[in-house]
């Protein structure tokens, strides 16, 4: 972590002290601050161990915990785990990993997360086990004795990795659709899957049980949600084609109404109602614009921005607003009883429920927000932007504007969220995690020294003490209650 005060001397002294540990983990890094979810369901190897099970997959090494029976958090190149495509895995009998990849080895100690330089021994590997003639699977997938799995969106995955563990059980790998448990003694099959559907996380919503991701994918890749329930350790994934009424699944932007999930896709806006049936709107439905950039729930209705102004969606009726119409919408955050747009224009907010609300446009005295705004949060009455001009706050109940240190104007575009709370402020960019803590009017920068997976941060979810970020290579979530060094 970086920050900007008086104390940089300081943190340039610690930083020197300390550095990332021979092995590639920074010294002040914590697997229990940091973690982060990636793609996993491209899997070439399997280690069946007495208590984990470890898989090789091109997102990291996954643990699966045969004690929990669920799987651990993926340990990643954020972790310290060398870069490149794991090339081997072997397990000591103290249970300790050994990680080979194209940029060397290191150890991993399984309970803890901990990665560490040192060599043990090379140990002869568990030897592969043929492929059985015949596997009961779940009602999701079909097992073919000709080494593929079928998977529940019509995946054809082949088998890459069978190893027999120390019981009765048969671990295989995929490449698509990650890895399997099969008990022997019956013929049984379980899939296991983990991790996110495509990496380039755009917009997220996180409860208190559980986080739906999606992203708006590539010209190799498509785009694509994932769902995972934290109690159940439970993943799920739904695609356009296959869930009905979901006309794209290229995601830019997300948000939760009660039971339901909006999203803003590249033809307009889909709706997931709390029965799971969905809906979608296009401009045939009165949008001013298919490019759906923003999304946000607040003032009695559904805001949708787009490239070219904003709809306010409320049951199943969608109705033109008097936004501007070339606007550009970047950002929209809902405040208390007042909803704020972030525009190529500067700011705008609409007082009151939608219809009877009124859409005014806020300036600065010192012209802050004259400029492109991409990011806008809100906090009770705070509401907060950040854009071309810095980051500028206001108190929309007394009509003061806050003093904000910053860390100074931002490149058009290089925001891409801004949450806030009581206690600390967070700007995501594409170099990286702006964060201020209140109290002490410090900005502290986070990126992948300090434990994110990638520092193209496109989205964030503030829970608690915990942030979620959206990066180009997936998910990485951070405790910053958790912090043993400096923040």
């Amino acid at each position: 972590m970086k920050y900007l005060s008086g104390a940089v001397l300081l943190w340039l002294g610690i930083v020197a002290g300390a550095g990332p540990d021979p092995g590639g983990q920074n010294a002040f890094y914590s697997p229990s601050e940091w973690e982060s979810i990636t793609v996993t369901r491209y899997a070439s190897l399997v280690v069946p161990g007495s208590r984990y099970t470890a898989v090789a997959t091109t997102g990291g090494l996954l643990l699966h915990d045969r004690l929990l029976d669920r799987w651990r958090a993926p340990l990643t190149s954020a972790d310290g785990l060398p870069e490149g495509a794991i090339e081997g895995v072997s397990m000591a009998s103290d249970g300790t990993i050994a990680v080979r990849a194209g940029s060397g080895e290191i150890r991993v100690e399984p309970a803890t997360g901990y990665l560490r330089s040192d060599r043990f021994p090379e140990l002869p590997p568990v030897p592969t086990a043929p492929l059985p003639a015949n596997l009961f699977t779940d009602p999701d997938y079909q097992y073919l004795s000709d080494g593929r799995i079928i998977g529940p969106l019509s995946i054809s995955a082949p088998v890459t990795d069978v190893r027999v563990g120390e019981g009765a059980e048969l671990w295989l790998t995929t490449w698509g659709l990650g890895a399997g448990e099969a008990d022997l003694r019956i013929g049984q099959l379980r899939m296991r899957p983990h991790g996110l559907w495509i990496g380039d996380v755009r917009a997220m919503v996180v409860t208190v049980d559980r986080l739906i991701a999606g992203g708006s994918g590539d010209l190799r890749a498509t785009g694509g949600l994932t769902e995972w329930q934290f109690a159940q350790d439970a993943w799920s994934y739904e695609l356009a084609g296959e869930a009905i009424g979901l006309l794209s699944d290229r995601v830019f932007d997300m948000t939760r109404s009660g039971r339901e999930i909006w999203l803003a896709v590249d033809i307009g806006v889909a709706r997931r109602d709390a029965t799971g049936r969905w809906k979608t709107w296009t401009e045939r439905n009165g949008l001013p614009d298919h490019r759906v950039t923003a999304i946000a729930s607040g003032s009695g209705a559904i805001w949708v921005g787009t490239r070219r102004g904003t709809v306010a969606i409320a049951g199943d009726s969608l109705s033109v607003t008097a936004l501007p119409v070339e606007a550009l919408i970047t950002d929209i955050a809902a405040g208390d009883g007042v909803t704020w747009f972030a525009t190529d224009i500067g700011a705008l907010g609409y007082r009151g429920d939608w219809p009877t609300g009124t859409l005014f446009t806020l300036s600065h005295p010192e012209d802050t927000l004259g400029g492109r705004i991409d990011a806008v949060g809100t906090w009770k009455d705070e509401v907060w932007w950040a854009g071309s001009r810095g980051i500028t706050a206001y108190d929309a109940a007394s009509g003061e504007w806050l003093p904000v240190p910053g860390p100074g104007p931002l490149l058009p575009g290089e925001a891409t969220s801004l949450v806030l709370d009581g206690t600390n402020v967070w700007v995501t960019t594409t170099r990286g995690v702006w964060r201020l803590i209140r109290d002490s009017e410090q900005w502290y920068h986070y990126d992948e020294a300090d434990g994110l997976i990638d520092a193209r941060v496109w989205c964030s979810a503030l829970l608690g003490d915990t942030i979620w970020f959206g990066t180009r290579r997936g998910i990485t979530r951070f405790d910053f209650s958790r912090r043993r060094q400096l923040p």
